[in-house]
Order: C-alpha cells, then sequence, then structure tokens
C-alpha cells in the first residue's frame, strides 16, 4: 500500500513538473548526448564505494610531475557529509582526448574532527598546483571565528602543504557567497573566484520550538517540490578578488545570471575561459537540476543560454550533481558530471561527453 501512494505521489508530482516546465519554457531535454562513465582508481572504497561528486578538471599544457590532466573530487556516497573528503587525480591523455581513466594521486585532506569538507578547485599558475576546498564548521573555521571558509594548498612531492589563511570565509550560519568556488588568474596578475551566493534555511523556521519547526519545515518542503516557496534562496553569484593566494580576498560584489529560467535557483558551477571569452557550466538547483551554459565578456555578467547541456530526462538518470568542463585546441567541448542510476540513488557515478563547440553554442541558441 505505501509502495502504491508513493508511485501514485511520485507520478503526480512528475505530471505537475511537466506542465510547470511547459508554463515556464524549461526544455525537457538537453542538447549533449549522456557520454560515457568514467573509471575512478579506488581509494578507501569499503567507506566511500567508489563515489563521485563535485568534480573539478584542469588540463595543464605544460604538465605538472609529469602528467597533464588532473582531477579533484569529494565522495558523497548515501549523502554522507563526512566523506566529503578531497581526493586528487590525474590522467595521462593527450590535450584532445579528455580521460576516462582517473588515477589516485593523493588525499587533499581527511575528515577533520568536527564538521566537514566540500567543494573542492584546482587552479595551475607559474608552475604550481594548486587546490582549493571549503570547510563547514570545522575547528579551523570557529577558531578563526567563521562558519565556513574557503582554504587552499600546493601540491608539492605527493602531498598537500595547506596555507594557513583562508581565502573566502562567512560568519554567518544561513548565508554563505562562497559556494562551489572557481579560481582564476586574470590577465592583469589579479586572483579572481566566482562562488555562489545562498542563504539554506529560513532563520524565522530556525528560530521556533522543535514541535513548530519540524511542522513547517514539512510545510517548505512541499511548497519547495512544487515550486511555490523554498527556504534556500539564491542571490547571485559572488565575485572575490585578491593579489595572491596568501591572503584573505575581498568580496567585491554578488551578480545575477541573466536570462535564467524562473524554475532555477543555480547551486554549483566551474568556469573555464575560451577565446577571450568566460564560460560558467551551472547546476541550476541543488535537486531535480538541469546542467546549463553561461557566457560572460566582460568577465562579471554571465547570460545564459536558451537550451540547456543535459538534463535527467535525456540521460534517464537522476540526481544531476555539480559540473565541470572546457574546450581542447581541437574544439571539442568536453562535459564532467555526476549522476545516479534511478535503481541506486546512494551511489554518484562521473561521466564524460564532448562536442564540438561551435556546433553546441548554435544548438544552445
Amino acid at each position: 500500500m505505501k509502495k502504491t501512494i508513493n508511485n501514485f505521489c511520485r507520478n503526480t508530482l512528475g505530471l505537475y513538473r511537466k506542465f510547470q516546465n511547459r508554463v515556464f519554457g524549461r526544455h525537457e531535454y538537453g542538447q549533449m548526448p549522456k557520454g560515457v562513465e568514467c573509471n575512478v582508481e579506488k581509494f578507501k572504497y569499503d567507506e566511500n564505494h567508489g563515489d563521485v561528486v563535485h568534480p573539478c578538471v584542469r588540463f595543464v599544457k605544460e604538465g605538472f610531475e609529469g602528467h597533464k590532466w588532473w582531477m579533484v573530487y569529494t565522495p558523497y556516497y548515501k549523502a554522507d557529509a563526512s566523506l566529503e573528503n578531497p581526493i586528487l587525480c590525474y590522467s595521462d591523455n593527450d590535450e584532445g582526448v579528455p580521460p576516462t581513466e582517473w588515477h589516485f594521486y593523493c588525499e587533499v585532506c581527511s575528515k577533520p574532527g568536527k564538521g566537514y569538507n566540500s567543494d573542492p578547485n584546482i587552479l595551475f599558475n607559474d608552475g604550481n598546483l594548486y587546490v582549493f576546498w571549503r570547510e563547514n564548521e570545522t575547528l579551523e573555521t570557529a577558531k578563526r571565528g567563521y562558519c565556513r571558509a574557503t582554504f587552499c594548498g600546493m601540491i608539492k612531492n605527493g602531498k598537500v602543504v595547506k596555507i594557513n589563511e583562508p581565502l573566502l570565509f562567512t560568519s554567518d550560519e544561513e548565508e554563505d557567497a562562497e559556494v562551489s568556488p572557481t579560481f582564476l588568474k586574470r590577465d592583469d596578475d589579479e586572483y579572481v573566484a566566482y562562488a555562489m551566493h545562498l542563504k539554506f534555511h529560513s532563520k524565522f523556521i530556525r528560530r521556533q520550538s522543535m514541535l513548530i519547526r519540524k511542522l513547517l519545515e514539512r510545510i517548505a518542503l512541499i511548497f519547495d517540490l512544487v515550486g511555490i516557496w523554498s527556504q534556500q534562496k539564491y542571490f547571485g553569484y559572488a565575485i572575490w578578488k585578491g593579489a595572491n593566494l596568501n591572503n584573505k580576498m575581498e568580496r567585491s560584489e554578488t551578480v545575477k545570471f541573466n536570462n535564467c529560467n524562473k524554475l532555477w535557483r543555480p547551486w554549483h558551477m566551474d568556469l573555464f575561459e575560451h577565446k577571450g571569452r568566460l564560460y560558467a557550466i551551472v547546476q541550476t538547483n541543488q535537486c531535480n537540476a538541469d546542467l546549463a551554459l553561461a557566457y560572460s565578456d566582460d568577465g562579471r555578467n554571465f547570460t545564459f543560454f536558451n537550451k540547456p547541456l543535459l538534463t535527467n530526462n535525456n540521460i534517464n538518470m537522476l540526481g544531476l550533481y555539480k559540473p565541470t568542463g572546457g574546450v581542447t585546441d581541437n574544439g571539442q567541448f568536453y562535459l564532467y558530471y555526476t549522476a545516479q542510476a534511478p535503481e541506486n540513488r546512494s551511489l554518484n557515478k562521473l561521466f564524460l561527453t564532448t562536442i564540438d563547440f561551435e556546433q553546441l553554442q548554435k544548438k544552445l541558441q
């Protein structure tokens, strides 16, 4: 009986979302194929079951420690935040061939005594490979008076040398302007970080007694599922700037995406540069997400293309999450993303799909 009711609710919600998508012009299918599943060398498999989320992939043309392709990711098996300890990998394909085989290099940071890690990122600059990760309510953030902060480490001889001072930070428990940051080095020698600026929960609901709070949270969940109201608020993407990676960066402003569908609340993203233009690959919602592409000609204002890259419908999977990618020298756009098979929602797998970038941009218009 319970299974029948659950199936009825899912089917009803599915029909409602189809109607809602049509009303607001949200496309049901993306413009890229599903691609192929990647093989990531196992590390602490008994704990994380080979789960992969939050990938960040970078190609290093001149190579670093003998390898040209680098990826950092975090496991998130069964949505267990305690497993989100960044793992660094490498691969040895040529530039024109994004790899599907990844080899373990090192664990960037282990499980903290309190809180959890998340949102890793990679930057190669001046012969050095830097890895970034966000610490949430850890002892390291608490002793500095923060709730969350993004730290940086330099890779040296197979290890991560952590830089003591966090680059991005917040003291607010519910509002954070450094979610899923991407770090870039600009032509003017300035470091820039782009990160989502979000509020996670309603402070009003959080202040209520336990009984009232549980009731209000159930109501809020229903409202969120049908797209009426959400505790989570999207303010835009924050832009942080700094002169180096040894000191705190300053948040200059928060800007909203142009041409953002009314049903999207952007959650995570990754950025890359190509032919003088900056692109953002965006996970459009925390749940029931599409993957979309936005572009910027001034490094500040991003505009979404009209159609998404991928949706759950055109890959027949669920749980699309934070993507990463770029364009090769031969003009191929490569997109790495994670998703879950309908029969196993506990496990996130990594996929790679590619397409000619000029052709893709025409399809997205």
